[in-house]
This record gives C-alpha cells, structure tokens and sequence, in this order.
C-alpha cells in the first residue's frame, strides 16, 4: 500500500495529537507546531512521527521548510491545517485588544493561507493533493454566549474563533474552486464541541443545544479524517462536513 505524507499544522495540541498518532499508523506523518515541549512528548509517545519546529505565519520560514522537504524528495500529499487559538471566554468583554485579534487571525486564516500557497501549489504540479481544512461548529453559527453566561457571571465568548472559522470556510471553498481541475481537493472538517476535561456545569448546560445530548470524543472524528484523505474519495471537493451531534441543525 502507498502510504500518504501527511502534514499537520497545531499537531502538539489536543486534536492536532490525536490526528498524527491516529494517521501514523498507516501514512508518514510530518508534525509541526511552535511548541517543542509539546512536540516532544508527542514524539515520545509515538516515535513514527517525524516532528517539526514551525512558525506558520512567518512566510519564510514557511518556504524554507517547503524547500527543505523537498530537498529530501519529501512530496506532502496531504496537508491538514489544523492551527488555531481558541479564544478564552472573558469577563465583561465584548470586544478583545488588537494584539490578540491580530495573532488568532494571523495562527488560524494566514497561518492556513500560507501552508497552502506552498504545499498547494506543489500538489498542483504533482495533480495529486488533498488539503482538509480542520473548522468548528463556529464556522457555520454564532456562539451561544447564554452557554458561558450562565456558568462563569457575564462571560463572553470573544469574535475571534467566529471570525477564523467562517473565514476559514470561506478559504476553503476558494481553493476547492481554484484546485479542483488539477486533482487537488479541498474540505473542511468541522467538529462541534469534543470533550477534554470540561467543568461538568458546563458540559450539563452545553448539551441541552445538542440532539445526541452528549459531547463528541475524538474517536468521533477519526472516521472522517481517513474518508477525506482516502484516494478513492477523489470527486468531493469544497465541503464542510460537520460533526456535532446535531447541534447546528436546529
């Protein structure tokens, strides 16, 4: 079996682990993230994984790695933009500084952007690619800001992942457009919340939104990643497929 070369951004992060140790199986996995501590633990747990240290909204340090990849005939077929920095609930805010809206856009639409004006444009070339954009429920609606209210005393959930996410989405439908005859697909992969040690208060009031009363697991999303990467799937392109129990669908 050809096995991929996947290349997954934010992989020392929660998801972005689950994806590299699940996908490491049976494809070669490259790991890249700003976090070396994190990525070494990821590596410690699974040696299979190759780690990178990586900066996704530094365009040359992009191109660098780029080139360095393909100096050792290293083709990424698959690249999976999972970055993000999910933004904290806070107290009394309605609106964040500059600062922080400038680095959450820059991690989760330039940060994406950039992964694929390289590595896009290779799989171009090679007519082979598949690019899986990783969004969020708050991609397709607004936060339940009643959610974080009624558990943390006039919290809000900041506009920022709202604005990735949709952005993000945006994003993904232009490159399916611009790829799609050149053998080179385009999706996204949107989960709704997946449980990681949340305050169970919050757990009781967020699933009263969700059909399936629960929060998903990672296992709920694993299925998904290997229908998106499999080559068979070659004629699906520009979709976002959404994973969250039913929450946006009422």
């Amino acid at each position: 079996m050809i096995k991929n070369n996947i290349l997954i951004t934010g992989s020392a992060g929660f998801l972005g682990s689950i994806y590299a140790d699940h996908l490491s199986k049976a494809n070669n996995v490259f790991a890249v993230d700003i976090d070396l501590k994190k990525l070494n633990i990821l590596k410690k747990k699974n040696r299979e994984i190759n780690i990178f240290i990586l900066d996704i909204v530094n365009e040359k340090k992009v191109k660098s790695f780029f080139h360095k990849l393909k100096r050792k005939n290293i083709f990424i077929n698959v690249l999976i933009n999972n970055a993000a920095i999910d933004s904290v609930p806070a107290k009394g805010k309605n609106y964040i500084d500059m600062n922080q809206w400038n680095l959450e856009i820059n991690v989760g639409l330039t940060g994406s952007f950039l992964m694929t004006k390289y590595f896009g444009e290779e799989m171009i070339k090679k007519r082979n690619g598949k690019i899986i954009n990783i969004g969020s429920d708050l991609s397709v609606i607004a936060p339940n800001q009643d959610i974080y209210k009624k558990i943390y005393t006039n919290y809000t959930k900041p506009v920022t992942y709202s604005v990735v996410k949709h952005g993000l989405l945006g994003m993904t439908k232009y490159f399916a457009s611009l790829y799609a005859d050149k053998n080179v697909n385009v999706n996204m992969l949107s989960p709704g919340p997946i449980f990681n040690n949340h305050n169970k208060k919050f757990i009781d009031q967020l699933i009263k939104f969700i059909p399936k009363k629960r929060m998903g697991n990672p296992e709920d999303l694993i299925s998904a990643v290997d229908f998106l990467i499999d080559r068979k799937n070659s004629y699906m392109t520009g979709q976002n497929i959404i994973i969250d129990g039913g929450r946006t669908i009422i």
